[in-house]
């Protein structure tokens, strides 16, 4: 499965929704796809899925279009936070829907979590608590086994012991079969230990896209005595945050690559938590846009 996105841009009611985005995802991996409210990153994700058009650029999933295109919607599944089904239905006839919807699909997968999660068969949708039908939402996007899952804030609901579950059941499928999993969260600092790219998305733009690990030696946080802190050249390095406290000083720096860091005396160097990265970043290029 690959996937590019070149020059995507997208206007609802006149007004800018998605600006020349560029992107080619081409590897198996869970990916975080991080932004603010209204950022863009639902419609950045129904363009990618082939669920909505576009106004310009091309969007290509496996070398096509996938706006109403069967051959290759039906490797692509799609959960969102809600009305992913009719809501009149009842549970265990959506359980035998969606088997014609995903030919990869693995139904004993799907009933055990099912089970586990304990969800009443014979209820309608709408009988549902948010947390149960996020719940059968999650289980049928895992269990699908779609070469391209997105996942779009679909645990809403869900209390802090069924996401954590759901997180072990996410990584453990993944790694018997991989795929190419999107993942939009705001709960960052709970969900971190599971991905393995990042993207950022603000203002309808895709501002990064790395692999996690490759952040954890780029994204730094230095921390010292201030007058150490006034050595660092600015001239030199990206920096994304700065606070000081009494004569301390935490400074945020994202290295470009390869470029290697001088730590001034006294001072010490760790990685910023996706999270805390995430943020400053994103302020740091909002304020330059």
């Amino acid at each position: 499965m690959n996937i590019k996105l070149n020059q995507v841009r997208k206007q609802i009611k006149g007004q800018d929704i998605l600006k020349n985005i560029n992107i080619a995802i081409d590897e198996v991996g869970i990916y975080a796809v991080l932004g603010p409210n209204g950022a863009g990153k639902t419609t950045f994700m129904h363009v990618m899925a082939g669920l909505s058009t576009w106004d310009g650029g091309t969007v290509e999933v496996n070398g096509e279009s996938p706006f109403d295109n069967a051959s290759i919607l039906r490797h692509i599944c799609f959960i969102q936070e809600s009305d992913n089904f009719k809501p009149m239905l009842k549970v265990k006839d959506v359980l035998k829907h969606v088997e014609a919807f995903y030919p990869n699909l693995n139904r004993e997968l799907l009933h055990r979590l099912v089970k586990e999660y304990d969800l009443p068969l014979n209820k309608r949708l709408i009988e549902l608590s948010k947390g149960m039908n996020s719940a059968l939402n999650m289980s049928i996007g895992l269990a699908s086994r779609a070469p391209l899952t997105i996942f779009d804030e679909p645990y809403i609901g869900m209390d802090a012991t069924a996401r954590k579950k759901l997180y072990k059941e996410i990584i453990d499928d993944y790694v018997d079969h991989p795929r190419i999993i999107l993942f939009s969260t705001h709960f960052i600092e709970e969900t971190e230990s599971i991905f393995e790219h990042a993207i950022f998305v603000n203002h309808g733009q895709v501002l990064l896209q790395e692999p996690v690990e490759e952040l954890a030696e780029r994204a730094l946080r230095i921390t010292g005595p201030t007058d150490a802190m006034k050595t660092i050249d600015r001239s030199v390095y990206k920096i994304i945050s700065e606070d000081s406290f009494l004569s301390e000083s935490n400074v945020g720096i994202f290295l470009d690559k390869g470029q290697k860091l001088e730590l001034p005396m006294n001072c010490s160097v760790q990685s910023l938590p996706l999270q805390e990265f995430f943020i400053d970043y994103t302020a740091k290029e909002q304020s330059v846009i």
